[in-house]
């Protein structure tokens, strides 16, 4: 083999990887772009699947909160914990998504809870999570649009629960989120009725 030979054998091999750097780096923006969708895929199209929804949901639940302004001082400041609290628990969904998702339906549980005795459906305070939820749905005293998101949540929190889907850390955290917007719903349409104590009662 001589050396004219040599050369252009190296330079065959090697002008692949040359092309495939200089196009990552002219397309490096759009490669970026294409990671969350490349991790979707590897999740499996039930995850993906479930990653939407829970977008969707918290895209429903922002729209619902957002006629919602707090109107008082002490409103905002507990805003403002609320937000610290978020946080936390979203900063902790990378490390359990699954985990996080069930202790977050706790808070809209604990909410729905509040409700029934307030409208004075809920006599036990021990009534088991499926009976305040079913009392609370036939009661009618949520809008349709919250009836709408809780069926939403429930229904994610019920697929993680029964293992039929181990969700995304994104997936865990727009649920967090649109959990923490519905609770502050149950909490305003709590302040409209009578009996409304606040926290716990």
């Amino acid at each position: 083999m001589d050396h004219l030979t040599f050369i252009s054998k190296v330079i065959e091999s090697l002008a692949w990887p040359i092309v495939a750097i200089v196009l990552g780096i002219a397309f490096k923006k759009r490669l970026l772009e294409l990671i969350p969708t490349l991790k979707k895929f590897k999740a499996g199209p039930v995850e993906a699947e479930f990653e939407l929804a829970t977008k969707k949901v918290l895209a429903e639940a922002s729209q619902e909160i957002a006629i919602i302004p707090p109107t008082t001082i002490e409103e905002v400041q507990q805003e403002e914990n609320t937000t610290k609290t978020i946080v936390s628990e979203l900063l902790s969904a990378r490390t359990d998504p699954t985990g996080m998702i069930l202790e977050a339906w706790s808070k809209v549980d604990g909410q729905l809870h509040q409700l029934g005795r307030q409208i004075d459906v809920i006599h036990d305070p021990f009534e088991s999570t499926g009976k305040v939820y079913s009392k609370i749905m036939e009661a009618g005293v949520l809008p349709p649009g919250a009836l709408n998101l809780l069926r939403e949540l429930k229904d994610l929190r019920n697929k993680v629960a029964h293992a039929k889907v181990i969700p995304t850390v994104s997936a865990a955290q727009d649920y967090l989120v649109a959990v923490d917007r519905v609770v502050d719903l149950i909490i305003n349409y709590r302040r409209k009725l009578l009996n409304y104590r606040g926290g716990n009662q």
